[in-house]
């Protein structure tokens, strides 16, 4: 039975649960101590992780500096590596040999990369092990907000169907099937097939989508900012109201009674009131409740798997694949074992542990996401990665890779506007700042055949200048990044 507790996330900046922590305040001096002091007393601490914070409070900062510059971490090396000989060590002895195929599968060689790996290697990572136990915890009052927030766009639908459905998910709401839906597959079965066929109406309803928001309206709404001759003008607005006549939302009358009042009043030199008109029509088409339903219906479709309804069940599946809880449970059995090969193995799952917690721990103290390099490359010594959303929905990734032959490379990418993208990228030889001055051009071209447009990609020496842009990423401003992943 998985007993979920607000504790599992507690641990990632408790001492005595977070192997890195611990390793970190041994190095500590006075004054560094004396400052986590200040703000880590179970209040702050509770305060710190479950409440969004806007920005890294002193002692955090502090704690984020200490484990950055702690001789500890400064050479952990390449967290692959350590997984492989983990796996080489268990194949030894014939009572651990089975268990090396289950970590063998977190090993993905850097040829086979593709968004769903990334996003995968990413997920199971270990990284986020207390995440998915919180997001499992929160699955239940997330589906509640989301049919929540589709009532609220039917209300504004007066169509008879929209009006039924709204009913229908009312009574959805009430019904006792919701709550138990954690705890009993047959209810989340149930819940699930309602899901599904509010899903489909509100699909439907998109279909019949009102003639405010046609194509149709789109284009004499851009024939009338484009004309100037009053006659057709007129003929324009004149179309304009026979398709509107058969529109059913509440914004409709009032452009009825415009379009009325021009046609009446319109003289040789309309092009105030048309401007004036065509935004008035502009906004109400802004109001477009398909737009609204059809990312409304994107997130009910994450709960119309019954399995992942049942938060025993979901959590059992999500701790199968996560690297963390396999280390754990191997960390465990070693523990009370009596093999003579136990306490190396033990060592070695400490050591994965320990990164794991690293990278976790400097995740919350950065509001950010920090991650190991989580492929296997032969060319590389050790690499990390790290991510951050802000608040204005501006993307940035930082990478930073230690190879074999080229030495340092930093990469820092920002992505906005859904697919603008700006790249630096600084590097420890100038060998490595040729090499990819020489494959930039295909580099562009393959960004931008992923759907991608870069606006810049610069490439500096480790001892030319950084521009700003590097200071946005590590700035402290605070990061609404959740659990989920994306590629």
């Amino acid at each position: 039975m998985i007993h979920l507790s607000p504790e599992a996330r507690l641990s990632i900046i408790l001492p005595n649960t977070n192997k890195a922590l611990s390793e970190a305040i041994k190095n500590a001096t006075p004054e560094q101590l004396e400052t986590l002091k200040e703000g880590k007393d179970i209040k702050s601490l509770l305060t710190s992780v479950f409440q969004d914070k806007t920005a890294a409070s002193k002692s955090d900062q502090s704690l984020l500096d200490l484990l950055k510059n702690s001789s500890a971490f400064k050479n952990m090396g390449n967290f692959s590596d350590s997984l492989q000989t983990l796996v080489k060590e268990l194949k030894t002895s014939p009572d651990t040999a089975q268990k090396s195929a289950v970590f063998e599968h977190f090993l993905k060689n850097i040829t086979t990369i593709d968004p769903k790996n990334l996003k995968n290697q990413i997920t199971s990572s270990g990284v986020f092990m207390e995440a998915k136990f919180a997001s499992a915890l929160q699955k239940m009052p997330d589906l509640i907000q989301t049919l929540e927030q589709v009532k609220t766009v039917l209300a504004k639908i007066p169509k008879s169907d929209a009006q039924t459905l709204l009913s229908n998910i009312t009574a959805l709401l009430d019904n006792p099937v919701l709550t138990k839906a954690g705890t009993h597959p047959q209810s989340a079965l149930q819940l699930s097939e309602g899901l599904k066929r509010v899903t489909d109406i509100l699909q439907s309803l998109i279909a019949k989508k009102d003639p405010l928001y046609s194509a149709e309206v789109t284009a004499l709404t851009q024939k009338l900012e484009q004309t100037a001759a009053v006659s057709e003008i007129k003929t324009t607005l004149s179309q304009l109201y026979g398709v509107l006549l058969s529109s059913k939302t509440p914004d409709t009358d009032v452009l009825l009674d415009s379009i009325e009042k021009l046609l009446k009043s319109i003289n040789n030199s309309p092009a105030e009131e048309i401007k004036t008109f065509t935004q008035q029509l502009r906004n109400a088409q802004e109001v477009d409740t398909a737009k609204e339903l059809t990312s409304l219906i994107a997130k009910l479709g994450e709960f119309t798997n019954p399995k992942e309804l049942v938060t025993e069940t979901f959590l059992k599946e999500s701790m199968a694949d996560d690297l963390k809880s396999n280390l754990l449970s191997l960390h465990e059995e070693f523990s009370k074992s009596d093999d003579p090969s136990a306490q190396k193995l033990l060592e070695q799952t400490d050591k994965l542990l320990t990164q794991i917690d690293y990278h976790q721990l400097v995740s919350h103290l950065s509001s950010s996401g920090s991650i190991y390099f989580p492929f296997v490359w032969d060319q590389l010594q050790e690499g990390t990665l790290a991510f951050k959303k802000t608040k204005d929905k501006k993307f940035y990734c930082d990478i930073h890779l230690k190879l074999k032959e080229f030495g340092e490379l930093d990469l820092m990418m920002a992505l906005y506007d859904d697919n603008q993208l700006e790249i630096q990228a600084h590097t420890e030889k100038t060998e490595l700042k040729a090499l990819i001055h020489e494959n930039i051009g295909e580099l562009r071209s393959l960004l931008i055949k992923s759907g991608l447009t870069p606006r810049s990609i610069r490439v500096y020496e480790s001892t030319e200048t950084k521009t700003p842009f590097n200071d946005t990423y590590h700035s402290s401003e605070g990061s609404d990044m959740g659990f989920e992943v994306k590629v």
